[in-house]
């Protein structure tokens, strides 16, 4: 049976991808490792805080290598494509299914952990 690949992201497509770095995000860099540092001011966390309760006012997420690569690859203008390059560069072992993965963790970190955001491509062809 044949596989459909009318949902597959061409390079076209990919070169369209563009995200840029939430303002919003805070994050730390130390020896090549990202971490994204979350506030916790919920009103009700807040409440408990009064109450006496041990509730971080930070939480902390620490990205992986691979991860923490992609992410300080992003920067408004560079596209996934690119970024693809640059990623088997670093790790030649993720070649085999390198955009599949880039793309998933860049829908994550968009759509889910509201890291990143979505940018128009720069560049325009010339007809």
């Amino acid at each position: 049976m044949a596989k459909d690949r009318s949902n597959e992201l061409t390079e076209e497509d990919l070169k369209q991808l563009v995200f840029e770095k939430n303002p919003e995000v805070k994050f730390k860099r130390k020896a090549g490792i990202i971490t994204i540092v979350r506030e916790q001011n919920h009103p009700i966390q807040k409440f408990f805080r009064k109450m006496h309760m041990h509730i971080p006012e930070e939480s902390y997420l620490e990205l992986d290598a691979y991860c923490s690569f992609v992410f300080s690859k992003i920067n408004g203008r560079r596209n996934a494509y690119d970024i693809g390059k640059e990623l088997v560069e670093k790790f030649p072992e993720a070649d085999e299914f390198r955009y599949t993965r880039l793309i998933l963790f860049l829908q994550q970190i968009e759509r889910v952990d509201h890291l990143i955001q979505r940018v128009p491509n720069t560049e325009r062809k010339i007809a």
